[in-house]
């Protein structure tokens, strides 16, 4: 099968869409790399992404703000994404526990592996966490005051809170990555650690997290819809749909989001996996420097942009 070498994308549910601007830009200092809507209702929702200058795989954090849609608030717990890891460099702990005191964002510090992370949660109460580690990926610090040196670097990891952790962890080492570790907790639960094959520059880590205790977690504002893997091309998206299926996954047919082609599979442990092709990428119909200035949709949808901007919430941006 072919390499499956990191996590390609998250996406996760939130509320306002400024609110949620503001603090990906404003606070981590992101950037703000498309403004689209979601496909199949884009007069109701935006689709936003942000990641690094050039909007890499393995640096992109998506959001469905639902404030046209009203959805319930949902509880993050057992059978999905429970957090998704930005790289930080080691040595800006300080930094950025004092960039949050500022900002009146609180966290919690953990220590595990070898590696710090910063626990916070987004103005929904997504959980997030700022970790220490390795990334070849160049900050975004242009429109942003967080020094170059401090700057998030990609995404680190994805934590999977698994309502059946061995099923999980089968669908990881049928994907080809690698158990390389494990750390337990007498309250937070035992983590499961897997390593991506490859050299992508970043977001190589999945974590599998165990607590049979934890109550069952509840789709909606505030949690992740999945955690999508980068695969090359669609040929080899399809010899990973097969492989999968050899193994008695359902994976689904290919779906067109323009800046990448997704399959899907719920795993055993009950979150969505998506694997999206590292093109077309989001040059298609922007130019890095003009990044999320307007609002793009794909020519096969066929809509009228004007009206779906008058019904679509406002959104201000830098």
């Amino acid at each position: 099968m072919p390499e499956i070498p990191g996590i390609h994308h998250v996406t996760a549910f939130c509320d306002d869409p400024q609110e949620n601007y503001d603090f990906f830009t404003n606070v981590l200092g992101m950037r703000f790399v498309k403004r689209t809507v979601r496909f199949d209702v884009p007069e109701k929702i935006y689709h936003l992404y942000y990641g690094d200058e050039e909007g890499t795989p393995g640096t992109i954090v998506t959001y469905f703000p639902m404030t046209n849609m009203p959805m319930e608030e949902g509880m993050v717990g057992k059978g999905m994404m429970r957090s998704v890891g930005l790289t930080i460099p080691e040595g800006s702990v300080d930094y950025w526990t004092n960039r949050f005191e500022e900002h009146d964002v609180e966290h919690t510090i953990d220590e595990r592996f070898d590696e710090t992370a910063i626990e916070f949660t987004d103005p929904d109460g997504l959980p997030f966490e700022l970790v220490t580690g390795d990334s070849d990926i160049e900050p975004w610090t242009d429109g942003n005051d967080v020094p170059a040196e401090h700057g998030i670097r990609g995404m680190f990891n994805t934590t999977l809170h698994s309502n059946d952790p061995a099923g999980t962890m089968d669908v990881l080492e049928t994907m080809g990555w690698d158990r390389v570790g494990e750390a337990t907790h007498p309250q937070a639960g035992d983590r499961i650690r897997y390593e991506a094959p490859g050299d992508a520059p970043c977001a190589t880590t999945v974590d599998v997290l165990i607590r049979p205790n934890a109550p069952q977690g509840r789709m909606g504002i505030g949690t992740y819809l999945h955690v999508a893997f980068r695969v090359a091309n669609d040929w080899e998206q399809d010899q990973i749909s097969d492989t999968l299926r050899e193994n008695g996954y359902i994976t689904t047919s290919t779906k067109d989001r323009d800046y990448f082609h997704s399959r899907y599979i719920t795993e055993p442990g009950g979150a969505v996996f998506e694997y999206a092709t590292d093109g077309p990428g989001f040059t298609i119909d922007q130019d890095p420097a003009e990044y999320g200035d307007e609002l793009k949709v794909p020519d096969w949808l066929d809509v009228d942009i004007e009206r779906i901007e008058e019904m679509l919430p406002p959104l201000e941006t830098d």
